[in-house]
C-alpha cells in the first residue's frame, strides 16, 4: 500500500480551497487515514509527507499495535534545523508486518545530493532538483516462513 498522508503544513485552505477547514485539520484526518490503512491490512505500507512528529508519536505506536514496525527519514533540510523545528519536517515512512518480514537494511536516496554529484556542470539539472528537497526511502526486507501462512 502506498499513500500520501498530506502533512499538516501542506493541508491549507490556499492549496485546497474547495475543502472545508475542519476536513483539513490533522486531528480529523489522522483517524480516517489510519482507518484506511487498517482496512487494507497490507503487509507493506509506504507513506509520503509524514511529519517527523507524526511518525514517532502517531503512526509508529498505532501500527505497532497492529503488528508492524517501521522506518522513517525526513527530507534533507532537517539536518540544518534546530531540534524543535525538525519535528515538523516531512519525509517518507515504510511499515512492514513483523510476522512476515525482517528488516535487513534501509537506504535513503537524497535527490539533491545525487544531482550535485552528477550534474556535470548542468545548471538546468541543479535548478530543477535542488529546491525540491525530495528523498526516497527503500527497505530491504527478508521474508519469514510465516509469510507463507494463510493467516495474518
Amino acid at each position: 500500500m502506498c499513500y500520501n498522508v498530506l502533512c499538516d503544513k501542506y493541508a491549507t485552505r490556499q492549496m485546497y480551497g474547495y475543502c472545508p477547514s475542519w476536513a483539513l485539520d490533522w486531528e480529523y484526518r489522522k483517524k480516517g487515514i489510519l482507518d484506511e490503512i487498517r482496512h487494507y491490512a497490507a503487509d507493506i505500507i509506504s507513506l509520503q509527507e509524514v511529519e517527523t512528529d507524526q511518525f514517532y508519536n502517531f503512526f509508529l505506536p498505532e501500527l505497532k499495535h497492529d503488528g508492524y514496525d517501521g522506518i522513517f527519514s525526513p527530507k534533507s533540510r532537517a539536518k540544518t534545523m534546530a531540534e524543535n523545528d525538525r519535528k515538523y519536517v516531512d519525509g517518507c515512512a515504510i511499515f512492514y508486518r513483523t510476522a512476515k518480514f525482517t528488516l535487513i537494511k534501509e537506504h535513503l536516496v537524497e535527490f539533491n545530493q545525487l544531482a550535485m554529484a552528477n550534474a556535470e556542470g548542468s545548471d538546468n539539472m541543479l535548478n530543477r532538483v535542488m529546491p525540491k528537497d525530495n528523498i526516497g526511502l527503500a527497505a530491504l526486507l527478508r521474508t519469514k516462513e510465516a509469510a507463507w501462512d494463510n493467516g495474518k
